[in-house]
C-alpha cells in the first residue's frame, strides 16, 4: 500500500492519456473551423442592426472557441510533457539503483576475498 505522500504514476496510462487528449483536441479544433465557417457562410444577407449583431455574436464564440482550444492543447501538451519528465526520472531512478546494487555485488565480492 502506497504511502499517504507518495505519488505513484503508471507511465503507460499517462502517455496514453497524453495521446487521447491530443486526439481530442484535433477533433474539437477541426468541428471548431466547420461550425465557424458554417456560420460565416449564414452571415451573408443579412443587413444593418442584425448582420451587426450576428456578427459581434459570431466574434464572441470565436473567441471563446479559440480560448477552449488553447486550454485543451495545454492539457495535452502537459500531459505529455508529464509522462515523458515522469519517464526519464523513472530512467534515472532505476541507473541509481544499478549502481547500488553493482556496488553492493563489487562490495560483497571484495569481502569474500
Amino acid at each position: 500500500m502506497a504511502a499517504q505522500d507518495e505519488l505513484r504514476v503508471d507511465l503507460e496510462t499517462l502517455a496514453y492519456s497524453a495521446a487521447h487528449a491530443h486526439g481530442q483536441g484535433e477533433d474539437l479544433a477541426i468541428a471548431h473551423v466547420s461550425s465557424n465557417n458554417r456560420m460565416e457562410a449564414a452571415q451573408t444577407g443579412w443587413v444593418g442592426s442584425s448582420a451587426a449583431a450576428l456578427n459581434a455574436r459570431l466574434t464572441a464564440w470565436l473567441t471563446t472557441s479559440q480560448a477552449l482550444l488553447t486550454m485543451v492543447g495545454e492539457h495535452a501538451l502537459s500531459l505529455h510533457n508529464d509522462a515523458r519528465d515522469f519517464a526519464a526520472m523513472e530512467r534515472a531512478n532505476a541507473e541509481k539503483l544499478r549502481a547500488v546494487a553493482e556496488y553492493g555485488n563489487g562490495a560483497a565480492s571484495t569481502a569474500r576475498d
